[in-house]
């Protein structure tokens, strides 16, 4: 899965925090910064600003947390 076009950072890591198991990013070079980590939310939010970041890197989570993330995933 990968995150919507027009995402809300805050947001997305906001519903990332109810999420029950860890959430992955994973880069296109096989990077994966585990999202629960407020280390890797740094660097998460950093790197988003970049131009064709969040289109290329893949959302990694357990079934049951896909519903929490929906809003914010496309595909």
């Amino acid at each position: 899965m990968y995150l919507s076009e027009n995402v809300d950072i805050v947001q997305f890591l906001s519903a990332v925090k109810t999420c029950r198991e860890d959430v992955f990013l994973e880069t296109v070079e096989g990077d994966r910064l585990n999202l629960k980590s407020t280390l890797s939310q740094y660097v998460f939010a950093a790197c988003a600003n970049g131009r064709g970041f969040l289109k290329k890197a893949r959302i990694i989570c357990a079934e049951e947390d896909v519903k929490s993330l929906r809003e914010f995933l496309a595909g």
